[in-house]
């Protein structure tokens, strides 16, 4: 049985001095990273004398220790449920009042967050309770261990429910895909509240490599750990490397070898600067999603950067397009993507009929659509919740905002649909500029009419100097409104 923690384990026992963690100064070896959650194993089955199928929820600062609790809960049959300290007290309220937690764990930082709960017990607390004398294991891989949340890009996060099988038995073909080994060094800055940095932290582990961690991400501090520790492969999200590359001038990591990218779209001229920058590193997008894993990937060349192409399915993965009157698309004929895949997750948490909106027997979709071109390459148009119909008129925004960014002052373009009397939904585009840039409105009128028919072009324009993110760093979408 393959279960998440299990491979931790055996890397202990071979490699014991081995630096499992780096993080803030601290390094952590595989031999001490492994007593810290075998203990606070015992320690959570001091709590519950049997394990299995126990919600622990955690609020806890990204540390070595948010892992360690992680990898405990998980690893000893239960199920781990973390919380975001970013949400707000309503959206946290929610979580754990939909979850319903036997259990939550917390950083003395928060207290004042949950000390209404009385279910709660700070992490000080916890490690004085005295352990018990067995550690738990999970009874099958097909169990859950895990319940993440979407990122928030609607006012409420979405359970989303993960089995030990759907991660663990991934890891070694992430592995291969991406070139990585046990001698990395892979730096993972991103909070590990949300499932791209997660995921990639605990591969990490289970294959043997270190793991470098930050409290938080700030751009030039994640350069120089790039420039003064021997870190090999880093996962962002396209925000990152904007961030990043303000620090240009201190010059490209020299140890760098991949990077490797997801989460949400990255402009074209953003990646060919990644290329420029990253020059001796290969640089990997992939396509996913919490609920799916991985569907896709691409190594990035010069040759090959549309930013709405997928790449290749991910091994064992098969892609399908799938019409509105539920037959295979043709070439060209857009239609719903579909997934096969032993990856994906087991449904959301306590919405049955959401679940079933994302699965059709053996596959699962998320709403994304898209079409194969004359070379056979699948094309993103975008996803159905943000397709606008105006007059009648179905518009896929993101092929709007595609044209936009071909003008050369534009930073980042989002395009959504308003409601409007006459129209249903009129078209408006939000638009930021390049620092110091500041594009003719008219510019940008004939350069979409150029491009676009009449009807997909924006109807009104509106000048951001940033957009709302959310905490995983995609454009928090609903939050864009016109007075």
């Amino acid at each position: 049985m393959t279960y998440i923690g299990k491979e931790i384990k055996k890397i202990a026992g071979c490699h014991p001095k081995r630096v499992a963690v780096k993080a803030e100064g601290e390094s952590i070896t595989y031999e001490s990273f492994l007593d810290s959650i075998q203990s606070l194993n015992k320690n959570l089955h001091s709590v519950f004398s049997n394990m299995k199928g126990r919600k622990i929820g955690f609020l806890l600062e990204n540390s070595p220790q948010w892992l360690e609790v992680f990898l405990a809960v998980s690893e000893s049959g239960g199920i781990a449920l973390p919380l975001d300290p970013k949400w707000s007290s309503a959206q946290l309220i929610s979580v754990i009042s939909e979850a319903e937690p036997d259990l939550v764990i917390f950083d003395s930082c928060y207290t004042e967050r949950v000390d209404h709960l009385s279910f709660a017990v700070s992490m000080d607390e916890l490690k004085r309770l005295p352990g018990a004398d067995k550690i738990g294991r999970p009874v099958s891989d097909q169990h859950p261990f895990y319940i993440g949340y979407t990122s928030g890009t609607t006012s409420q996060p979405k359970g989303f429910v993960r089995s030990h099988a759907s991660w663990a038995n991934c890891f070694l073909k992430g592995k291969e895909v991406f070139s990585l080994k046990e001698s990395d060094q892979i730096l993972c800055p991103g909070p590990m509240v949300h499932s791209h940095f997660l995921y990639a932290a605990v591969q990490a582990l289970h294959i043997g490599a270190t793991l470098h961690l930050t409290s938080s991400f700030d751009g030039e501090k994640v350069l120089n750990l790039l420039q003064t520790e021997q870190i090999s492969v880093l996962y962002i999200v396209p925000t990152m490397f904007e961030a990043m590359y303000k620090f240009k001038s201190k010059g490209a990591p020299p140890k760098l070898t991949t990077l490797i990218s997801s989460g949400a779209k990255w402009p074209v001229s953003s990646k060919i600067e990644a290329l420029e920058f990253f020059s001796d590193a290969s640089i990997y997008e992939f396509y996913g999603a919490s609920e799916l894993s991985f569907v896709s990937y691409k190594l990035l060349k010069n040759q090959n950067l549309q930013e709405e192409t997928i790449g290749v399915p991910f091994p064992d993965v098969e892609i399908s397009i799938i019409t509105s009157t539920g037959r295979p698309a043709r070439q060209g004929e857009v239609g719903q993507l579909y997934i096969k895949s032993p990856w994906v997750f087991d449904g959301y948490l306590n919405r049955p009929e959401e679940t079933k909106q994302v699965f059709y027997e053996q596959w699962a979709t998320v709403g994304d659509l898209g079409f194969k071109d004359e070379c056979g390459q699948i094309i993103l148009k975008g996803r159905s919740q943000n397709m606008i119909i105006s007059g009648g008129l179905n518009i896929y925004p993101e092929e709007v905002e595609q044209v936009i960014r071909k003008h050369p002052n534009i930073y980042e373009a989002v395009v959504k649909g308003i409601e409007d009397k006459y129209w249903g939904e009129k078209v408006v585009a939000f638009i930021t500029c390049k620092e110091g840039k500041q594009p003719h409105i008219d510019d940008l009128i004939s350069l979409v009419f150029h491009h676009l028919p009449k009807y997909k072009c924006p109807k009104e324009w509106v000048v951001l100097e940033e957009f709302p993110y959310t905490s995983s760093g995609k454009i928090a979408r609903k939050e864009l409104t016109i007075s």
